[in-house]
Formats: C-alpha cells, structure tokens, sequence
C-alpha cells in the first residue's frame, strides 16, 4: 500500500503523511471489511495527520454514543453525486438549548449503510469524535484535534468537510479542525446524513479552490506596525528597549489604530488572542533590519507549539511556508524544565526542506511569560527568547513572500507586532543581534 508523503494539512509535523484513495481497490462490501478491519488491527492508516497537538483521551468504546431516541435525520440528501478531491460540503444550523450530541455521516448506499466518515461533537464531553463504520462494525475513534472545542448549546454551527486523495479535512466555524485519512475509499459515498440535537439544517456542496472557508470569527487579525522607517538609532539600553511581559499583565489584541495613536490601556478582561492565531502582514514587511515580536505564556503542561511564517491563511492546498519554528518539550531527551527540541523547517515546491533540529535550553518556562523576536537579517531568520539568541535558519524562501502568521499550540499569546530592529546609539549594535557575530 502507497503511502503519500506530500501532505501535512496543518504544518505541524514536518514530514507528516496520509495514506492514498485506493480507487483500484475491489469495492465489494466483504473486501471493504477485510480491508477495515486489517487498518483497525493494523494500524496501517494514521489516525490522523494531526500529531503534535495535546492528545484529548475520549472515553472508553460505548455503542450507546451512536444511537439516538429519534434515529429520524435531522437533515437526509442520497444525490450527493460523484465525490472527488476539491468537494466541499458545508452543513450549518442550531444546537438545542440541551444539546447533548449530534452527527454528520457521509453514507455508502450499500446494504449494511456502512459509514465513511461519522463527525460526533458531544459537548458534555467537550470533543468531536470521527469514525468509521463496516457491515455495523465501528472503528477506533480519533478525538485528537488542532482547535479547542468551541461548540456551544443554543448557539449556529457551521462544519465543513473537504474531499481531498489524502484524507477528510473537516473545520468548524471556519477554522480547520482536524485531518481524517480514508480508511475506505469515498469513492462510493452517496448520502449525507445529520442526526441528534440540532435544528435548521442546510447543506451546501460546493466545489472549491482551497479550504478552509472562512467565517467573519475567522479571519485575519492584523498585525500591529512599529517600523517607522525615519527612526533608526534609539538612545537606550537593551534593558530599557525590549520589555518582557508581567505575569498578571494582559496585553490588548492588535488594532486598527494608526502607529501615531495612543495605544488603548491594558484591560483586566481583555483575554488575550484566540488560537489557532491568524496575523496578516502587508507584502514585503519582512526584510532586513526588522523583527516580528510575539509574547505571551507557556502553558503549565507544554506539549508543543508551532509559529508559521507563510503565505496565505489557506490549510489546502499547502502553503507556502518560509520558516516553521516548532519547539516540542515532551520529546526533549531531559527532563530540565525548559528543555525542548526545537525544530526548524521550510515548505517549498511542494514539500518539506531538510528539517533541522537542536536540543536547546529554550527559556521557555512552563507557566511563565516569554517575548519571542524572529529577525530578518540579510541571510537568515534570527530567533531570540527573553533577549538572548536562541537560534538561526538560513532562508530557503525569501521572507518578502510572507504575508501571514500562524501560530497553533500549548501557549497562551498575548501580542504579536511587528517591529524594527533598531540600533543602539552609542553601542553600534542592533537590539537583537547575535553575539556570535561582530558588530554591523
């Protein structure tokens, strides 16, 4: 069996991959099943593309959590048409007040109805469960996701689910969500199915040109700029310059205001900015002499978290990305509070660059509060925790093409700007630099 290599829908494993539609494969409804039940025992199919994001564990296998009262459809459409890389369907409407539960399955019209893909939000459980199902027989459900659950009773849902080769790619309130790999080929799918606690139903199928489709809650944050181009010398000390955000202090989300306007007072219920983050930049902002600031916290139980340099907010097709920066704490091969493997990549021409990775003190502490710069200079993205140089990677892209920042994972953020990076009058050095390097 061919595995696909070319994929990672969230650009957090570099070098993740899906398992290819098998359309030669003899679609019999036995053959089906032994080719079900060989991937349950097996383990041949990833569970999900999505593998460096905190683990949600569901509860144990209940049959009862795939059966309703009503087994009556909310929503029922058997002309779906021929599916193929490119197909959306869009299914939005209302939770209960009560809202236990609800399902959307995309449905064989065989004997047995066997499920291809089975999308179960339970929000007292607070996760969205995917599964399969063949000649009545349910699969091991993948509850793992990039996105928080944000789901609640009473409130619309919209949920996309996109056909691609590789795998469903399904987003919720115009976020993506998660990546499910075919584990039958959905080459026969022919009926879409929506049950449980829900009203209004519509469905829209579309045929699309990238994904996910974004809602007004989901766009772009843009991005704060500080790069007066008539100001580059400072008369300060490195000390005074860079400031590191308190614990208790809340930083306001970017705004439209004008560089000349007087930022708003930090506000005590000002929460911080939503992830998955999405920061649009203007073309051409990352060139030589400046730097994008990112504060905010460590969580308390740091799994992992990734900050993408890229062009386009588009999950599919795959961006282009000039620097995917990914510190991961629980593969660190010491337990030293701190300790991570930061790892660094580019994506270009369709795949992955070759990845490095080093074993870095990182300054990151758990339940702490870090300011992060990511430097332009003339060859390489420089990367600075709490002020000291923490690592380099020499552009396999050039930064102008970026014009977003995506930043997924355990932290808390609290602002992203983008800044020059000054020089100290005086000093003959830049806020940030190297100091492995001589002065400019």
């Amino acid at each position: 069996m061919q595995r696909k290599a070319d994929i990672d829908f969230a650009a957090i494993e570099a070098g993740a991959d899906c398992v290819q539609n098998m359309d030669a494969f003899d679609h019999t409804t036995t053959e089906l099943h032994k080719m079900f039940l060989q991937a349950e025992s097996t383990r041949l199919f990833p569970l999900d593309c999505i593998s460096d994001i905190e683990v949600v564990d569901g509860n144990e296998f209940k049959a009862s959590f795939y059966e309703y009262a009503d087994d009556v459809p909310k929503y029922r459409n058997d002309q779906l048409g021929e599916l193929s890389e490119g197909i959306s369907f869009t299914v939005t409407g209302n939770l209960s007040v009560n809202c236990e539960r609800f399902s959307i399955n995309l449905v064989y019209n065989n004997d047995s109805r066997d499920v291809a893909l089975h999308i179960n939000p339970r929000l007292p459980q607070n996760y969205i469960v995917r599964n399969t199902k063949v000649q009545d027989i349910w699969g091991n459900e993948e509850v793992s996701s990039a996105l928080p659950f944000l789901l609640s009773r009473g409130d619309e849902f919209s949920i996309q689910v996109l056909v691609t080769e590789a795998c469903y790619m399904i987003s919720v309130n115009g976020q993506h969500f998660a990546a499910y790999t075919h584990r039958i080929p959905y080459g026969d799918v022919r009926i879409l199915e929506v049950k449980g606690d829900v009203s209004n139903v519509e469905m829209m199928r579309s045929l699309v040109l990238k994904y996910p489709q974004r809602l007004p809650q989901s766009e772009a944050n843009n991005i704060e700029l500080h790069i007066d181009d008539e100001i580059n010398e400072i008369d300060a000390s490195v000390e005074e310059t860079v400031k590191i955000p308190h614990e208790w202090c809340l930083i306001s989300a970017p705004n439209t205001q004008s560089d000349s306007s007087p930022k708003s007072n930090y506000s005590a219920n000002d929460l911080g900015l939503t992830l998955p983050y999405y920061g649009a930049l203007p073309p051409n902002s990352l060139i030589e002499g400046r730097c994008l600031k990112i504060e905010g916290r460590v969580r308390l139980l740091p799994h992992s978290f990734y900050i993408n340099l890229q062009q386009g907010q588009d999950i599919w097709p795959h961006p282009i990305i000039a620097f995917h920066l990914n510190p991961r704490f629980s593969k660190a091969s010491s337990g030293a509070i701190g300790k991570a493997v930061v790892c660094r990549n580019a994506w270009l021409n369709g795949a992955w660059a070759q990845e490095e990775r080093s074993e870095f003190d990182t300054n990151f502490r758990p339940g702490r509060s870090f300011c992060l710069a990511i430097v332009c200079t003339k060859t390489s993205f420089e990367v600075y925790v709490n002020r000291q140089f923490m690592t380099d990677f020499k552009y396999k892209v050039s930064p102008a093409v970026v014009d977003t920042v995506y930043i997924q994972g355990d932290l808390k953020l609290w602002n992203v700007t983008l800044e020059k990076n000054h020089i100290i009058k005086g000093k003959n050095v830049r806020v940030y630099q190297n100091p492995l390097y001589s002065s400019e």
